[in-house]
């Protein structure tokens, strides 16, 4: 088995979720709750874990923002991380 070096690593920057918490058509306004939230599976977090890792190293200041509107196929929901640095 050859040997690979630490730049072979790759990390998906394709986040998604299973669900997110408050879910839509809540009667809550966005003023009203008090926490909110998104369900992962192992595999989702532990590549959520992977990239907010490795962000985090340059970035100070870190969003997460998880999109209530379902846009793959497989029904979940997609996740960003990004940085206003």
């Amino acid at each position: 088995m050859p040997r690979k070096s630490a730049t072979s690593v790759t990390i998906s920057p394709k986040l998604r979720c299973q669900r997110i918490y408050p879910v839509s058509g809540t009667k809550k306004t966005v003023a009203d709750l008090k926490t909110v939230g998104f369900k992962l599976t192992r595999d989702q977090a532990i590549n959520l874990a992977r990239v907010l890792l490795a962000v985090s190293q340059n970035w100070s200041d870190i969003d997460i923002t998880a999109f209530r509107s379902k846009r793959f196929t497989d029904g979940t929901f997609p996740i960003t991380v990004t940085t206003a640095d």
